[in-house]
């Protein structure tokens, strides 16, 4: 990577810039691109001249301009000598603000008489000399106020730069970090923040260093400081955000109030308390790394007892105390470790919660810390310590009901949500259930086996386990949260979509009321009703239930299992759009590194093998499928997660074009597939042309939505006119393969029907509709072929597609009217279409 960045965005601005006859004055804060985007906004302009403003420079009048003046200056009037001198057609001046007050003025002069057009930049907040002030304040120049990038820019910036797609959550962290400023950005990557990871794409390395130049820069903001106004920054640097009060506690208020004036740090109001931070995320790297350790220490156990003092009132806390604590080696409190634990696991701090639930172990907290790691190992998909941990809890003599039931739950949960061991799950849950007493406990845990039976292909038990936990007893609401959670995912295994979707409405309500409630427990909500509205054919809504999922894995997406699963919907979702590029590369950002043993990583491993079969590359896609094999795809019980593997074995015999092997397997699966996975199997083998095989189970399935009966009328067309029409509902769904196929599959049907005419338009419209599938190639599509255009007729017809009438075509390209009209007959022959609109959509597509 070249330490010069690309140019990157903010078109707007140049474009501004450019259009502005007399100049521009660019403010901004240090760092931001002002100088980067002028240079863009002038280069390639003639007679532009240069003047950077330097502190230094600003001791000597006309400092600033020494390069462009002659060495000799008159004995009187200086400033109509050097205005004279300038031969600049463009006065570029860099940090203006800099300038000394002769330089100032000369700008002044030079702008008010229009001796050149000139672009200054000043750095926002900063004291100018009046001269300069006066560009903008007398409305010589206009002023463009030049701020961060956002997010959205921050990913432009870091892909141009860095010639590769960059992981979403990385560039969350990168933007985060620097506040979108593009001088830190570009530090942070020279320092290592990010990583190739091999794949073409850059993920977060997992530390934030900085370079030498970059603590420099920062060191120079921040300037000189007494001592009550270091005091201030390191408490800062150590816990912010800090109340005021508090703060006021800890460190000089005026000392504060002098560093809100230097604009260090920043004073928000949140409700009714003022709540003082650093002016920049990176301040605080610096400022830590400056510390010792003796410092450091003493500065957060006094930022913890003074937290403390004030009676731990805020929701975070108590977080922030643990954490205060174990960082400066004070003894540990189990209980406040332990719900320090659950309050970082609740953020997605994965990390940090397993860190503090063994610190909670270390100090004495028993059982319960050995469950909280546990917990926090699990969701970070680390199995097989997860495990250690719940069995050696669950092993445990003399346990209170809930207790044993959280050890036993969990290790249930551990060995069949996350590993597919489904038989051994159940048999751990079992075994709990017998020795626990409580009955709204035990209804519990009937709705934890109905939900591992269901994952594990039983739905029949699963329906049977349900039906057993409102006969133990009146519901309490944790049990009715899990009752309504579990029955959601059980509809939907029984393919009853739309019942499904109503059972998630009524659990999130549930949730609602609860929110601290497991939010696995809403992630279940969300993979059923994602899936429920894909087998209605409401892609829209499948799309944003999966983003919804997504965000479950919190900005750091350290919780891997969202990650996973919801990675694979969005995947299926634009692979059933027609995106398939675009599922390749979303499943392969979610399973870059799938952790050993996981079952839901398979899900998304299949659709990544999945995209590459359709976009014909079956050697990747083997050895995608390898990838799952070494993983331990053969240990996983569980349909749910094993199905998008098998399906992708489907189209991966079939992109190597063994199409009666694809028609054997996709056979196998129909004989054993779930209700809700059935309907997408059967129409598989439409697609690989043998609606036969499918017609009469498609027929046979109950109606839901629109897309079943639209695969049933798929499988049952027997001619082009129909299969135009099914085409026409997939388009309408925003299934673009899916329409294509069906328009390839017309085009063969009027052919063999001798409708030439017919089939020439259903194969244009096929070709039309692949192009929107970023090179998908699948069996229906490998005979499609370009209609073909002469130079003249694609010239005809492109002046058609404007609205040209055949006279105004005929006079603007010098032939006769009737040429014109006989051209396009040809062209209208060749494409299938029949007017100028359809023309239009052709070629515009």
């Amino acid at each position: 990577m070249a330490n010069a960045w690309p140019f990157s965005g903010r078109e707007s601005q140049v474009s501004a810039i450019r259009a502005a006859a007399e100049g521009m004055v660019v403010a901004g804060e240090p760092g931001v691109g002002k100088s980067r985007l002028v240079s863009e906004a002038v280069r390639g302009l003639d007679g532009v001249a240069w003047v950077r403003a330097t502190a230094a420079a600003a001791e000597i009048p006309l400092g600033a301009f020494a390069p462009l003046l002659p060495a000799a200056p008159p004995a009187g009037n200086p400033l109509g000598w050097a205005a004279g001198a300038l031969r600049a057609r463009v006065l570029v001046v860099d940090d203006a603000h800099l300038l000394d007050s002769a330089s100032a003025a000369l700008v002044h002069h030079v702008t008010a008489h229009r001796r050149a057009r000139v672009i200054a930049t000043v750095r926002a907040r900063e004291p100018a000399p009046d001269a300069v002030l006066a560009l903008w304040k007398d409305d010589l120049l206009p002023r463009l106020e030049l701020g961060a990038f956002t997010e959205q820019e921050t990913e432009g910036l870091l892909t141009d730069a860095l010639g590769g797609r960059v992981e979403p959550a990385a560039v969350a962290r990168m933007w985060r970090a620097s506040l979108g400023n593009a001088l830190y950005l570009r530090e942070l990557v020279l320092a290592g923040a990010l990583r190739d990871s091999g794949d073409g794409v850059w993920r977060w390395s997992g530390r934030l260093a900085i370079t030498p130049s970059l603590r420099e820069t920062i060191a120079a903001r921040i300037g000189a400081l007494t001592r009550e106004e270091r005091d201030v920054l390191e408490y800062l640097a150590f816990g912010e955000p800090l109340g005021a009060e508090l703060l006021a506690g800890l460190a000089s208020p005026a000392a504060v109030e002098h560093l809100e004036d230097r604009q260090l740090v920043t004073v928000e109001t949140d409700g009714d308390r003022l709540q003082v931070r650093l002016a920049h995320p990176l301040y605080g790297e610096v400022i830590r790394d400056g510390c010792g350790t003796l410092r450091a220490r003493a500065m957060m156990r006094a930022l913890a007892a003074a937290v403390a003092g004030h009676g731990l009132r805020r929701r975070d806390d108590v977080l922030r105390v643990a954490v205060w604590r174990l960082d400066s080696g004070a003894p540990g409190d189990p209980g406040l470790l332990l719900a320090a634990s659950a309050q970082a696991r609740a953020a997605r701090d994965l990390d940090l919660a397993i860190r503090l639930g063994r610190a909670a172990v270390e100090a004495g907290g028993g059982v319960s810390a050995l469950i909280a790691v546990a917990s926090a190992l699990s969701y970070a998909q680390r199995h097989a310590e997860a495990e250690q941990a719940f069995a050696a809890a669950w092993a445990q003599r003399g346990l209170d009901d809930l207790t044993r039931i959280e050890s036993g739950a969990g290790l249930a949960f551990t060995l069949g949500r996350e590993q597919g061991r489904i038989r051994e799950s159940i048999e751990v849950l079992d075994a709990t259930r017998a020795e626990v007493a409580d009955p709204h406990l035990r209804q519990l845990m009937l709705c934890i086996r109905a939900t591992l039976q269901c994952l594990g292909g039983d739905v029949t038990g699963a329906r049977a386990s349900l039906r057993g936990v409102p006969g133990a007893g009146p519901l309490d609401p944790r049990g009715a949260r899990a009752l309504t959670t579990t029955e959601t995912n059980v509809l939907f295994a029984e393919g009853r979509a739309t019942a499904c979707l109503e059972s998630v409405e009524r659990a999130r309500r549930l949730l609602d009321r609860e929110p601290d409630a497991q939010p696995s427990m809403l992630g279940a909500l969300l993979d059923s009703g994602a899936q429920a509205h894909l087998l209605l054919g409401d892609l829209p809504a499948a799309e944003r239930l999966a983003g919804e999922g997504l965000a479950l894995a919190g900005d750091y997406g350290t919780w891997a299992f969202p990650k996973l699963r919801f990675g694979a919907l969005k995947a299926q979702v634009l692979r059933l759009r027609g995106r398939v590029a675009d599922a390749r590369a979303t499943a392969a950002d979610a399973v870059v590194r799938p952790p050993e043993g996981s079952a839901v990583a398979m899900s998304c491993l299949g659709e990544l093998a999945h995209a590459q079969a359709l976009l014909g590359a079956p050697g990747a896609a083997e050895a995608t499928l390898a990838r799952a094999r070494a993983l331990g795809a053969e240990r996983v019980e569980s349909p749910h997660m094993l199905l998008p593997l098998r399906v992708a074995h489907v189209w991966a015999a079939a992109s190597r074009g063994d199409l009666g092997g694809a028609v054997e397997r996709a056979l196998r699966l129909a004989e054993t597939a779930l209700p809700c996975h059935l309907p997408h199997v059967l129409h598989d083998l439409v697609r690989l042309g043998r609606p036969d095989l499918a017609a009469d189970r498609l027929a046979g399935l109950a109606a839901e939505g629109a897309l079943i009966p639209l695969y049933a009328r798929h499988a049952r067309a027997g001619d082009g006119k129909a299969l135009d029409a099914v085409s026409a509902g997939f388009e309408e769904l925003g299934m673009t393969l899916y329409a294509a196929e069906a328009s390839a599959r017309a085009a063969a049907a009027y052919r063999e029907a001798g409708l030439t005419r017919s089939a020439r338009a259903a194969e244009t419209r096929a070709w039309s509709l692949s192009r929107r599938c970023q090179g998908a190639r699948t069996p229906a599509l490998l005979g499609l072929e370009v209609p073909g255009l002469t130079p003249r007729q694609r010239e005809v017809a492109l002046l058609a597609a404007q609205g040209l009438t055949n006279r105004e075509i005929a006079a603007r390209l010098v032939v006769s009217i009737r040429t014109v009209a006989n051209t396009l007959y040809a062209v209208y022959e060749k494409t299938g279409v029949n007017d100028r609109a359809a023309l239009a959509a052709l070629l515009n597509d």
